[in-house]
């Protein structure tokens, strides 16, 4: 791999937690909203080949037809709404209560999803160390390059 692929697939990875960590923030700002469903964040692999992967499998026999080409890495699919029933109270003079009198609150778990968005925030810095440790290679490697 290259050390521009490295830098492609941390930076899908940064951009990847930046939106996860979104729809977290998004859940918590709506722990008290009425009828406000968890949202789930969806990741998944980039499936993209490198085109020297599309190369070396066209030399063994292996025509791969309608792959985009790239680095791998994680992208966000989307979001999936939580099911789960939020709890119900009775409120007959909240404008949100339902013909019987109840409300149903939101089903979100602020405690799940602050722990959801902490442990994003440390893949986050976790894609950013990566940047790094790029960055000093291409910088040892220019170092070497000058003769010293």
């Amino acid at each position: 791999m290259t050390l521009s692929g490295s830098l492609d697939i941390s930076v899908q990875g940064l951009s990847a937690q930046s939106e996860r960590m979104k729809v977290h923030a998004n859940n918590i700002a709506n722990v008290n909203t009425p009828f406000y469903e968890r949202k789930i964040p969806v990741l998944m692999e980039n499936q993209q080949m490198a085109f020297q992967d599309v190369i070396a499998g066209m030399r063994k026999g292996v025509i791969t037809t309608g792959v985009s080409y790239g680095p791998g890495g994680t992208l966000m699919a989307g979001v999936v709404a939580d099911k789960t029933p939020g709890k119900r109270i009775y409120e007959p003079g909240h404008p949100e209560a339902d013909k019987d009198g109840y409300v149903t609150l939101s089903n979100v778990n602020p405690m799940t999803d602050m722990a959801d968005a902490f442990n994003t925030s440390r893949l986050y810095e976790a894609n950013l160390a990566v940047i790094g440790v790029v960055k000093n290679m291409a910088n040892k490697a220019l170092e070497i390059g000058r003769g010293g």
